[in-house]
């Protein structure tokens, strides 16, 4: 299938490269040039697991093309990956969508067989109808459904594992103005799909809310098993994962995301909440559950602060490793562990920190506030409190006794996922994260 993606950022650029892997043709367009630039030498010019291996495998599948005419020209479907930034209000703002529609529509408007245009980026419900059709229509002269297709089909990938999760998804979202451009893009998906995926063809309004509540319903899970955590803390005996192990086993609710530990981050999962809290009051609704999932979220640096002052005050030296938002990305936004450093920081503390790729994006953030190492046993020289954040894998293999040697006799070690738990630790003071201990 001949098909364009505009748009090549993260999510953009791991979708052509799996579809042309998958032997269709792609054609690609930026307004970047400097990426464009990039492709074109045969660089990878994005940081992402498996994209560069997925890149070769492409080869001549995929073409970096300078237009969008050009794009839309060599294509029977577009697909639209653009930023949808949140506004003041938490909803999504369409002008990148809109911008894209605008530069493809002349495109459409000369070609004689139908072409469909494709939406991936997250949008808000009634977008597609309200504003997507009716400026194709009203740039092409066509008629939406007979000359051309829209459909709207997100993604639901995480940073760190997009090619993985694009090509095992468990169920593709569509949501189409007509029964031939679904099946068009269905076939498509079909065709490239590692996994035997469930596809979800419905209304566009209808797959624009299953999106943006899909996402808040996980976020749910997540703190849901957070709350657990907390409360499981302050009984002794009590294990958070033996009882979201057990409740998880329930096929009603499922173990996916239900792991007690740090709260949700990363470009998607906390503005889509406020999106759809937002989305609810336009309606007249109220959206009282996510409200709930923000506030045990926002909680959550907060308690660590608390476990933290507990045991040693300002200006000690508090070792954070772990800075990304999850694991396998060198992201931050929205990151608890960039949140919990600032609050050390306004409370008087030193602050140390290690990640293993996102120090650069820390830097970012915090500037010279703290102290970066990029070797976890040298951040650690000298700390009243190391607090594993990230679960990086790497953080699992660290060296306990190498590490005691290295700080005061009972250092306080927070574990947020209760990585560390099988080594010897006793010569710090170790507090796992959602276990609770007798107070004797």
């Amino acid at each position: 299938m001949n098909i364009s993606v505009i748009g090549l950022g993260k999510l953009g650029l791991c979708t052509a490269a799996c579809f042309a892997a998958a032997g269709h043709m792609v054609m690609g367009y930026d307004m970047n040039d400097h990426l464009r630039f990039e492709l074109c030498r045969g660089n990878c010019p994005i940081e992402e697991t498996g994209l560069a291996t997925l890149l070769e495998r492409a080869g001549s599948n995929l073409q970096i093309v300078d237009s969008c005419q050009e794009a839309v020209a060599g294509s029977d479907i577009t697909l639209i990956i653009v930023p949808t930034p949140s506004m003041s209000d938490g909803r999504f703002s369409n002008q990148y969508v809109i911008k894209a529609l605008e530069d493809l529509a002349p495109a459409v408007q000369v070609k004689n067989g139908f072409h469909v245009v494709d939406v991936v980026s997250t949008v808000m419900p009634g977008s597609a109808e309200r504003e997507f059709i009716p400026l194709l229509e009203n740039m092409t002269g066509k008629r939406c459904g007979l000359d051309f297709g829209l459909v709207y089909n997100p993604e639901f990938i995480a940073l760190g594992s997009v090619v993985r999760d694009f090509l095992n998804p468990d169920m593709v979202l569509i949501g189409t103005s007509d029964d031939r451009s679904g099946k068009m893009v269905q076939e498509l998906y079909a065709t490239t799909c590692v996994s035997t995926p469930s596809f979800q063809v419905m209304s566009l309004v209808n797959a624009e809310i299953a999106k943006i509540s899909l996402n808040c319903f996980v976020t749910m899970k997540i703190s849901y098993a957070n709350a657990l955590a907390g409360l499981c803390e302050l009984v002794p005996g009590a294990d958070v994962d033996a009882v979201t192990k057990a409740v998880g086993a329930d096929s009603r609710v499922g173990g996916k995301y239900l792991k007690g530990g740090l709260g949700f981050g990363g470009p998607c999962f906390p503005r889509d909440n406020i999106a759809f809290q937002s989305f609810a009051e336009e309606f007249g609704a109220e959206a009282m559950l996510g409200k709930a999932v923000v506030s045990v979220n926002n909680s959550i640096p907060q308690r660590l602060l608390s476990r933290i002052a507990a045991h040693c005050t300002q200006p000690a030296q508090v070792v954070l490793l772990g800075m990304s938002y999850k694991a396998d990305t060198h992201i931050v936004e929205e990151s608890q562990s960039i949140m919990l450093a600032q609050l050390l920081l306004d409370n008087g503390y030193s602050v140390t920190v290690h990640d293993p790729r996102a120090l650069e994006a820390v830097r970012q953030v915090l500037g010279d506030a703290v102290r970066y190492c990029s070797d976890p046993y040298q951040a650690a020289v000298g700390a009243k409190a190391i607090i594993l954040l990230t679960d990086w894998p790497e953080f699992k293999s660290l060296d306990w006794n190498r590490i005691s040697a290295l700080v005061p006799a009972k250092t306080l070690v927070v574990d947020s996922w209760r990585i560390a738990k099988a080594n010897d630790l006793s010569a710090f003071t170790y507090v796992p994260v959602g276990i609770g201990f007798s107070k004797e």
